[in-house]
């Protein structure tokens, strides 16, 4: 009988639950997050230094020859790879209108010179009394219409860059006028062939020259001093100087146009695409974009022995994921987003 008391007194206490927390106890802390610290790199090797570019020639660089008037081509003088000098002759053509606005001139100028002899002699005579005013008028009225008629066919051939000498040369000999080279150069196109009848908007010919030429590039952000600029195509770099930056930014990517000028005579090819890259200033240092914390001077969180600092960064380029910044020392580690770092 004792041992089945002890046996349901043991089961008693087995059976008996678990007394309550206390009351008023603090709930567990949930585990902080950890804060991930990265390394700042050099500058140097970042596609945030470069941005696509192309090289524009100067507006002296690059000439169309076209006929001023509609013409007929006569004779083609030159080949594309030819090199050409100043004034020499690329295309012999022959237009019609300037041919009339010779004549004209010519014609015109006759009726001036008998026009103005014949009011010297009524001049003479009206002095002696022989002649009447009415005569002195009628002669001046048509020497007036004469020279008049004399200067509109002199703006055609001014208009086409004809001389009176030249157009006078033009009626004596086949009509046939040669368009020149106004600059030395290369011809680099050639669309005439002899007989056709081409418009004054055809471009027969296009010379290119030795013009000073300019880079244009799409910056990612407003270009920071503290390294030099380079255009880089083909495995070649020309060393380049700034010379403007555009005020307004791009709508479609956020960058900003800027021209830079090759440096100490650099040659530029014109036409060429390629990248300008800056050189980094050994002070830059990238880090992720997130790092970087928006303030009224911007900010990163530097690691301090077991803590962290806040210290003050000036942002030269940034990307979506990356950030060139100046105010860290090699070696820092940094927050790799400043926002949830603890």
């Amino acid at each position: 009988m004792r041992a089945a008391l002890l046996s349901l007194a043991a089961l008693g206490v087995a059976c008996r639950p678990a007394p309550e927390q206390a009351t008023g106890s603090p709930p567990l802390a949930a585990p902080s997050a950890v804060t991930r610290w990265v390394d700042s790199r050099p500058a140097d090797d970042t596609a945030l230094l470069e941005a696509p570019a192309r090289v524009l020639a100067a507006p002296e660089a690059i000439v169309s020859i076209a006929p001023p008037l509609t013409a007929r081509v006569v004779r083609v003088r030159v080949r594309p790879g030819q090199r050409v000098a100043p004034g020499e002759p690329l295309i012999d053509v022959l237009m019609p209108e300037l041919l009339h606005a010779a004549g004209d001139l010519a014609g015109e100028e006759i009726k001036v010179a008998a026009y103005s002899k014949r009011r010297a002699q009524l001049e003479a005579l009206r002095a002696e009394g022989l002649a009447r005013l009415a005569e002195l008028a009628e002669v001046d009225s048509q020497l007036a219409t004469a020279r008049a008629d004399a200067q509109a066919a002199r703006a055609t051939l001014r208009a086409a860059s004809v001389s009176d000498a030249q157009a006078a040369a033009l009626l004596v000999g086949d009509g046939v006028l040669s368009l020149r080279a106004p600059i030395r150069g290369l011809v680099t196109a050639l669309d005439a062939t002899p007989g056709q009848v081409r418009e004054p908007s055809a471009a027969l010919a296009t010379l290119v020259g030795a013009g000073e030429g300019r880079v244009e590039a799409r910056l990612p952000s407003t270009p920071e001093g503290g390294g030099g600029f380079s255009f880089v195509a083909g495995g070649v770099a020309v060393p380049l100087e700034l010379v403007s930056v555009s005020p307004r930014f791009e709508p479609t990517d956020g960058t900003r146009l800027a021209w830079f000028s090759a440096v100490d005579g650099g040659v530029l090819p014109i036409g060429a695409t390629g990248r300008v890259r800056q050189q980094a200033d050994p002070s830059w240092r990238v880090v992720p974009a997130r790092a970087v914390l928006e303030a009224a001077v911007p900010q990163v969180r530097v690691r301090r022995g077991d803590g962290s600092a806040l210290v003050e960064v000036r942002v030269v380029a940034r990307s979506g994921a990356e950030a060139i910044v100046t105010g860290l020392a090699p070696g820092d580690q940094i927050a790799a987003d400043g926002a949830e770092a603890r």
